[in-house]
């Protein structure tokens, strides 16, 4: 980690507190705790823009669906270009990465306006998931991004056999 990054940032005990829990949903520890804050704060807790996930979720989403891109690219070297996108779809659509993002357990630590009903049975877990792989990217690099998508959340979340057999995408049907 760069020493700049460790002298501008001093953790409290709720820093340390949230340290732990991110380690025991992510599988290792943050070193720059701040992204992984901005990662799990939603726009309804701070709408500020530096202040919220947006961003982070935007370049999170980007690596999910290049890695699993590859990832698929590589496990079906047969498979057509519209089944490799099926796959993809799949994997890391809005409902898949939401679900992923709930059994990890990230609606336990997501900071969002709790007397907002409605955000309860929203996708903002899913969000924040996209936007830890984001905070991910920043603090630790490419190559521990992408262990971390395909043996974390590929490997440990995602069952292909089961999603070969599934059919998501209700849109294609009506076409055919």
């Amino acid at each position: 980690m760069n020493i700049t990054k460790r002298i501008l940032f001093r953790a409290t005990k709720e820093d340390k507190e949230l340290q732990q829990s991110l380690k025991n949903v992510l599988g290792f520890t943050p070193d720059y705790l701040p992204y992984y804050i901005t990662a799990i704060t939603h726009r309804s807790f701070n709408e500020e823009l530096e202040g919220n996930n947006e961003r982070l979720e935007y370049l999170g989403d980007a690596f999910i669906g290049s890695i699993t891109g590859e990832y698929l690219f590589k496990k079906y070297p047969t498979k057509d270009e519209g089944y490799l996108t099926e796959m993809r779809s799949k994997i890391v659509s809005r409902n898949s990465l939401n679900e992923i993002a709930l059994r990890m357990g990230l609606q336990k630590i997501v900071r969002y306006n709790h007397h907002d009903k409605m955000l309860r049975r929203s996708q903002i877990f899913g969000n924040a998931l996209e936007a830890l792989v984001g905070a991910i990217y920043l603090d630790k690099g490419f190559e521990k991004t992408k262990k971390f998508i395909l043996k974390y959340l590929i490997g440990t979340f995602v069952d292909i056999d089961e999603l070969e057999h599934t059919d998501y995408n209700f849109k294609n049907k009506l076409y055919t």
